[in-house]
């Protein structure tokens, strides 16, 4: 039977419980342990304890050329970029916080590695109204990681944060998804060139490039709880506003991507904010309903094995799970639970996930109401 032995690991944590740290810290607008920024910020530098341990994991991804876990978190103090050795067990940190600004307070949903090595980022934050034109806005930049440097390449949407990227390695087009404005960008990196799209009504929680290079995500009319598909052709430079959503799960469901990934094989595969696993055919755009993992919510966790599985990783309030999917057998298997026996404790939120090639899932947990969010290990066991 497969199963997997989970470990967390602790880069930042606070010295109490957080469960009313708004209402502790006069924070009444903030929403969850993403939302340090703002108005609040100088705030939360008066407190140094939350300023420099109030973390979450954001995003992880697995090199496989240095061996490490390069980890995007939600940090106030804009050291928001870290390695993870899986043989040390150690965090080092790559000090965004040097060449960033105030409001680069995360990395959401916006890490690659490229073909050749190389790696690129986006930052977010969250920023009040009236901070709007005083907020540069979220900056893609590039991480060479046999050296470690990091460089700004560009501010695609001058004073909008950067919620998620995806990019075209053959062309070498890196898009994203904005905050507030919802506005969506592309970003050519042999020009260095941005176009921006402006408003889309919403966005995905992760974009994808499918085999022919088209951009898929999701946009929502003003007024409207649907969410719909979105198309881009880079070779036309057009948008197409689908008039297609995903299917329901339950009556209140709007259809919104939390996971999405280009499985390699033709396909586009989609987790959805209801905990299910969708499957986009990009040539006809027919959609087809897999089936929910787990119960409960969230499904945001999406990446290939070696053995050609789907690994993935979802759930929320505790209840969270590493599964994989078989697309031959067409069947899910779940994993385990993401939860430490050693230390009693499980990941609250699995937001994204990355895989070594040892088969050793790496989830990274944010929106804990009570501690800091951890870097949750999870070894596979066949």
């Amino acid at each position: 039977m497969t199963s997997c032995t989970v470990k967390a690991y602790v880069l930042k944590n606070i010295s109490k419980p957080i469960l009313n740290w708004q209402k502790e810290m006069g924070l009444a607008s903030a929403q969850s342990t993403e939302t340090i920024a703002g108005s609040y910020l100088e705030t939360m530098e008066r407190n140094k304890d939350y300023y420099h341990n109030l973390i979450s994991f954001t995003t992880v991804e697995y090199n496989h050329d240095t061996g490490l876990v390069y980890c995007g978190i939600t940090a106030a103090d804009n050291d928001i970029l870290w390695t993870f050795d899986p043989e040390t067990k150690k965090f080092n940190s790559l000090h965004y916080e040097n060449i960033g600004e105030r409001f680069d307070v995360k990395i959401h949903r916006s890490l690659i590695i490229d073909d050749d090595g190389m790696m690129y980022g986006a930052t977010a934050g969250l920023i009040e109204p009236f901070e709007y034109l005083d907020a540069p806005g979220g900056k893609v930049f590039s991480l060479n990681p046999k050296t470690n440097e990091i460089k700004i390449l560009s501010i695609p949407c001058p004073h909008e944060y950067i919620q998620t990227i995806a990019m075209d390695k053959e062309r070498k087009i890196i898009y994203g998804f904005t905050w507030p404005g919802h506005k969506f960008f592309r970003y050519d990196i042999k020009t260095n060139k941005s176009i921006n799209f402006e408003w889309m009504g919403s966005h995905p929680h992760i974009p994808a490039v499918d085999d022919t290079g088209n951009l898929w995500g999701q946009w929502s009319q003003a007024g409207s709880s649907s969410a719909n598909l979105l198309k881009y052709n880079p070779e036309t430079n057009r948008i197409e506003f689908l008039r297609k959503s995903l299917p329901r799960v339950y009556t209140a469901d709007t259809g919104a991507i939390d996971g999405m990934l280009n499985g390699k094989d033709g396909y586009i595969y989609i987790g959805t904010v209801s905990g299910a696993l969708m499957r986009l055919d990009p040539k006809n755009i027919e959609i087809k309903y897999l089936g929910k993992p787990y119960p409960g919510t969230r499904l945001a966790g999406l990446c290939i094995g070696k053995d050609g599985l789907i690994y993935g990783g979802g759930g929320e309030n505790y209840n969270t799970y590493i599964f994989t999917y078989d697309r031959e057998k067409e069947k899910f298997k779940t994993i385990g639970r993401v939860y430490d026996p050693e230390i009693n404790d499980a990941c609250v939120i699995v937001h994204h996930i990355t895989i070594t090639e040892d088969r050793t899932v790496y989830a990274a947990e944010t929106d804990n109401l009570e501690r800091s969010g951890f870097l949750w290990e999870c070894k596979i066991n066949i």
